[in-house]
């Protein structure tokens, strides 16, 4: 159950432990891995979030590049290994923290291997892993931008005090651990979520950040065959 403000009475959308049922969404990341389908039932409310317009990409020649280099890889894959090469992209305010995290961080004795796998259960679903950072003002501002149309058919704006009580405490609150003392705004990468590619989205235009994710990408995919033979 969503923690609620005391003094306002708002839900507080943004709390990590609650805002996200992990054990399903964990369950849910490993079957589309093992399986490469969607099930069946799944529904996606994507369309029910108004958004500013996204930037957009210059050269007009990039997207269909990188279409080109994906689709060769994946007939070099079914070739190679008889098996379809699927990409799935997973997109989260959320998605670098799990519940089991914070209970760790209290269970001292748990050492070695054991607090390795459960400290990553679900981010080692991710094979590759970007965080795109902004600023607090610019975060701030495309979150107050935001309508949302929820499931049971009501509009969501943000209230008052939403963002200084609950947005972004609960912002800084699910991502310290992923920066050095805590600087979610500043810091270097500590290491905790490893792999993790940090993007600054206001020193980076977009073309380039298309090209450093889709190399990323690619060369990771280059190489999953072979894992998977080894394994």
């Amino acid at each position: 159950m969503l923690p609620v403000d005391p003094d306002f009475g708002f839900p507080h959308c943004d709390d990590a432990p609650s805002a996200i049922d992990w054990d399903r969404m964990t369950s849910f990341l490993s079957d589309v891995k093992r399986t490469g389908f969607l099930p069946s039932n799944h529904q996606s409310y994507a369309n029910l979030l108004e958004s500013p317009e996204v930037v957009p990409i210059d050269d007009h020649k990039l997207i269909p590049e990188w279409k080109t280099q994906s689709k060769n890889l994946a007939l070099q894959h079914l070739e190679k290994y008889g098996e379809k090469l699927v990409w799935v992209l997973v997109d989260g305010f959320l998605l670098y923290w799990d519940e089991v995290r914070a209970k760790v961080y209290s269970l001292t004795r748990l050492r070695g291997p054991m607090h390795h796998a459960i400290m990553e259960r679900l981010v080692s679903s991710l094979d590759v892993r970007f965080f795109l950072r902004v600023p607090e003002d610019l975060a701030r501002a495309r979150r107050e931008a935001r309508v949302y149309h929820t499931p049971e058919g009501y509009i969501w704006h943000d209230p008052p005090q939403y963002w200084e009580r609950a947005a972004w405490p609960g912002y800084i609150q699910a991502h310290k651990h992923m920066f050095e003392d805590g600087d979610v705004t500043n810091g270097q990468l500590s290491g905790k979520v490893e792999e993790l590619v940090l993007i600054e989205s206001t020193e980076v235009v977009m073309t380039d950040m298309v090209k450093r994710v889709m190399e990323k990408v690619l060369n990771v995919s280059a190489g999953v065959g072979s894992k998977r033979c080894m394994n």
